[in-house]
């Protein structure tokens, strides 16, 4: 079985990791045989009351892809109604939207 590091991040000041799986394994580039890399909850990063989530659904699934979400967790249901959303099977094009969620430019509209 592969073993895949930490997917290097550019996480500005203000954000705080709460939970990190997202691996430097992509299976577009890998092959899908480490598809177990792929799991719901792979990134959560949290700036006051702002949640980004990244998971890959479904689970482990080759036909799935990723989905990444900006909420408010001040909402009762933050994840039926995400300040922002996201998907994509490209990874590159998932790291280039945490990079644009995270930038202060963007996200301070929501605070």
């Amino acid at each position: 079985m592969n073993y895949f590091n930490l997917q290097p991040l550019r996480i500005p000041g203000g954000w705080t990791v709460k939970q990190n799986q997202f691996s430097e394994y992509d299976p577009h580039r890998d092959g899908w045989e480490a598809c177990h890399e792929l799991v719901e909850d792979l990134l959560q990063l949290e700036n006051q009351h702002l949640l980004i989530d990244l998971g890959w659904y479904p689970a482990m699934n080759p036909s799935g892809t990723y989905i990444l979400y900006l909420v408010d967790q001040r909402n009762t249901n933050p994840f039926i109604q995400p300040l922002e959303y996201f998907e994509s099977i490209s990874k590159q094009n998932i790291l280039s939207k945490l990079e644009y969620w995270m930038d202060v430019g963007h996200y301070q509209q929501y605070l």
